[in-house]
């Protein structure tokens, strides 16, 4: 029995790895195929110039999760996406409605969007004994997506520097949704 279960776990990181590895690509290659929806001007596609020169605005993208395999049966395990918007503070925020649309329409199009729990704090008012939806609805997530990223991108504007990034984390809670601003040096 503990051999089978050895050969069962050494199987199931195998499987990890290459999911995450898979995750990745796809990912890579999404960001090359749709990077004309995260530019914010579209005639630096396809220029041979360096674009470190100039003004723009850069939203990455990496997801991560852990399926469990048991008993021929699969479970969603933890997960969480970080997006990194990295630019001057003053073209962060001439954008801010389209970098808030693409980073929603993304998560929204996730296959985990679907496993984000509530809040802890929420709670049946009514008093009666029922079985409350532990998920929360796409309109919820993307509501704390944009508040969060409206916070940061004004947080940004007042920073004391010419480039900035701002950090967003979403995960599995919408309690641990997050976004922070780091300045940057060129």
């Amino acid at each position: 029995m503990a051999k089978k279960l050895m050969k069962l776990r050494k199987s199931v990181i195998r499987y990890q790895r290459l999911m995450v590895s898979v995750l990745i690509i796809i990912s890579t290659i999404s960001l090359l195929i749709f990077s004309p929806t995260f530019a914010q001007n579209s005639s630096l596609i396809g220029s041979t110039g360096t674009v470190k020169d100039q003004d723009n605005i850069e939203l990455s993208k990496v997801a991560r999760s852990t399926t469990t395999i048991s008993n021929e049966s699969t479970f969603v395990g933890g997960f969480n996406t970080t997006y990194s918007i990295t630019g001057p503070p003053s073209d962060i925020k001439n954008s801010k409605d389209l970098i808030v649309s693409s980073i929603t329409k993304d998560f929204t199009n996730s296959s985990t969007i679907g496993y984000v729990k509530l809040s802890n704090s929420t709670s049946n008012s009514s008093g009666k004994a029922e079985i409350g939806n532990p998920f929360a609805s796409s309109e919820q997530i993307d509501q704390k997506i944009q508040e969060l990223v409206d916070k940061s991108i004004e947080d940004a504007t007042n920073a004391k520097t010419a480039l900035i990034e701002i950090q967003c984390l979403f995960g599995n809670s919408l309690d641990l949704f997050s976004c922070s601003m780091l300045p940057l040096v060129r």
